[in-house]
């Protein structure tokens, strides 16, 4: 596959990703958030399991045709790597967090604010790196560090000097999502990135079902709602998960950090275009500051990566 075509493909996951913070903002004021967070992801988990379920009808139907069909061949098919379903419901415990962090914080926050916070992740994930690995961060890593933290001040502060819970919220869930991609970093050398992927997000969507049923009882799913349950399922999860592990092998890290940089601004435009959120000019500030520490930490001129992590794949 052409790299522009992998990185096109990347690009159209980041803008569905983006998308997702209008359409959840609007689908939790009339569905209850662990509510629509069990639907979307079993959803996810379903539609994942489904193309697990024909890939491996295709494998074994092509393993007939070229006269392998013996029984050490089906083992294979459906044989589970050692590991897989613990390490997989693992990464989904931390997956939950951050989703349901960053759900109950868009109670309140902005869908175009939560969007550009929820970006720090990106810059989240070399710092982390530096602590838990002990590989300390280059100097573009440290000012993007500088650059998103005062834009968060900035997105997040209000007079008094206070921090909202709902900014409290958002920023925790980035914090999640920076823990999963170190995470997802050592388990997809692994595992098969879609398995993988499948028995995460069937872990959230159980997950949140159960929280759902002791706390949100009873559980209501308006008609109107099952329209972005589905988006946000279908497109925003199984299929964008699917994109991501199959084209990023075609591209950069460097590229697929741009690329990805991009979620706040889709978050941004689809909030100003769905349901007419507008930042403030101080919010506006704050964000390109975050964008810019984004960028900056990623894709300083002269950083030096590792061949591997140069065709490593960044996860959102």
């Amino acid at each position: 596959m052409p790299q522009i075509v992998a990185d096109l493909l990347l690009l159209l996951a980041t803008a569905i990703w983006g998308s997702t913070f209008p359409i959840v903002k609007e689908a939790i004021s009339s569905i209850k958030p662990f509510t629509f967070l069990a639907a979307r992801f079993l959803t996810a988990g379903a539609t994942l399991l489904l193309v697990l379920a024909v890939r491996s009808l295709a494998r074994r139907w092509a393993s007939r045709r070229a006269g392998h069909h013996n029984d050490h061949d089906r083992k294979r098919v459906s044989r589970l790597p050692r590991g897989l379903i613990r390490n997989a419901v693992i990464a989904g415990g931390i997956l939950l967090f951050a989703y349901s962090a960053q759900t109950f914080g868009m109670l309140t926050v902005p869908a175009g604010k939560a969007g550009f916070i929820v970006g720090m992740s990106v810059v989240m994930v070399p710092v982390a790196s530096a602590l838990v690995l002990k590989v300390a961060p280059d100097t573009s890593t440290g000012i993007g560090v500088v650059l998103a933290t005062l834009g968060l001040g900035l997105m997040s502060l209000t007079l008094p000097f206070r921090v909202e819970i709902g900014d409290t919220l958002v920023f925790l869930s980035a914090v999640g999502y920076a823990a999963h991609i170190l995470l997802l970093g050592e388990y997809s050398k692994h595992y098969e990135p879609v398995a993988l992927a499948a028995i995460q997000v069937m872990a959230v969507g159980v997950g949140c079902l159960i929280a759902a049923l002791r706390s949100e009882q009873p559980l209501l799913i308006p008609r109107k709602s099952w329209g972005a349950i589905a988006y946000c399922g279908v497109l925003a999860t199984a299929l964008t998960l699917t994109i991501q592990s199959t084209v990023q092998r075609y591209t950069t890290a460097s590229h697929t950090a741009l690329i990805l940089s991009g979620e706040p601004v889709f978050a941004a435009l689809f909030a100003w275009i769905l349901i007419g959120e507008t930042l403030t000019p101080r919010e506006t500030v704050g964000a390109a500051l975050i964008l810019a520490g984004m960028l900056v930490s990623e894709l300083a001129p002269g950083k030096k990566q590792p061949a591997a992590q140069e065709q490593a794949a960044v996860s959102d």
